[in-house]
């Protein structure tokens, strides 16, 4: 699988993903390739071959269990060899959604807080998320190499319409004195709050009153 495959493969789930959890998506791209090292290096199970679909290096049982492999950790500055626990999923898909919650535990409050892409990059390696000191460097780079902030951008989404009909009441509603503002015709297609509902109600039971 070539660069931009693999970016297309991660891309669509990640922007999807952020308005629930709110992680850049260049930022998880980015993870995913330096984690996976492109996709080459998904732990995969060394008795039956299966992988593991565990693109971000998170240990631990999963979903479909868990593959033990050796990986090269850095430990005070010497990159050593270590027996791990991967967890296991059943899809990539499967594998960013349980990225994105991992990545909401207490220790990583920072990368959600982040404003930019750079800081995410940076709250991570200071969380501990990877034992390379060079992380956050090598993050970036990849978002600037491959351009992966272009994810990032979202289309503001256009304000709903309000339907004719919604409009004809509201303004009705206006002319009988049910509503106090025309502002309130602005907010047609939003939910009403309790006070607003008994403030109509209220208004209403006093025109039955003052009819003789």
């Amino acid at each position: 699988m070539d660069a931009q495959a693999f970016i297309q493969l991660i891309a669509d789930h990640a922007r999807k993903s952020y308005p629930n959890h709110r992680i850049f998506p260049s930022i998880i791209i980015a993870q995913a390739i330096l984690e996976s090292g492109w996709g080459n290096k998904v732990p995969v199970d060394p008795t039956t071959g299966t992988s593991s679909y565990n693109l971000f290096g998170i240990k631990g049982t999963g979903p479909a269990g868990s593959v033990t492999i050796e990986s090269k950790e850095v430990e005070n500055g010497k990159t050593v060899t270590r027996t791990s626990q991967f967890r296991a999923y059943e899809n990539y898909q499967q594998s960013m959604e349980d990225h994105a919650q991992f990545l909401r535990k207490p220790a990583y409050k920072n990368v959600l807080a982040a404003t930019t892409p750079a800081q995410a990059a940076q709250a991570l390696e200071e969380a501990g998320y990877a034992t390379d000191p060079a992380y956050a460097e090598k993050l970036t780079r990849l978002i600037h190499t491959y351009n992966l902030t272009r994810y990032d951008q979202f289309v503001p989404e256009e304000p709903q319409s309000i339907p004719p009909w919604k409009l004809e009441l509201g303004n009705r509603a206006l002319q009988e004195g049910l509503l106090t503002s025309p502002e309130w015709l602005n907010k047609l297609n939003e939910p009403m709050p309790v006070w607003a509902v008994l403030a109509v109600a209220l208004r209403l039971l006093d025109k039955q009153r003052e009819k003789p």
